[in-house]
């Protein structure tokens, strides 16, 4: 571990109230990148309740291009679009799975067993 480079980065932080770290984070979530968050030490270290919000927008972000992207290319021949149809399904229970933990978390009743493991692990 490089100390230095935390202490540098917690005063960074401290001194503007916001980290380049947590700007990051920001601009992954902006662009729907819900897979790369957890490759964040800053997002590591936030609540659950955090990331699960966290990944949430992230993966609403990532809906949304895709449905905007799915229009475009495939317009009246949905055929072409199955693929990708496959991965809005997939997103959007994601984002249902989500949705049931942001009502769980804060109650306690969360718990590993009841979000499948690709959900647990972004917010564990």
């Amino acid at each position: 571990m490089n100390y230095e480079y935390d202490r540098k980065e917690q005063r960074a932080e401290d001194e503007t109230g916001y980290s380049e770290r947590q700007l990051d984070i920001d601009a992954e979530i902006q662009a729907g990148e819900w897979q790369n968050l957890k490759k964040y030490r800053t997002y590591q270290r936030r609540s659950r309740q955090w990331k699960i919000i966290a990944t949430y927008k992230a993966i609403s972000n990532r809906l949304n291009q895709l449905v905007n992207l799915y229009y475009k290319l495939v317009g009246g021949n949905p055929k072409q679009g199955e693929k990708m149809l496959k991965e809005l399904r997939k997103l959007r229970l994601m984002q249902e799975i989500l949705l049931q933990c942001m009502v769980w978390e804060p109650k306690g009743q969360l718990d590993k067993d009841m979000v499948p493991k690709e959900v647990w692990d972004l917010i564990k």
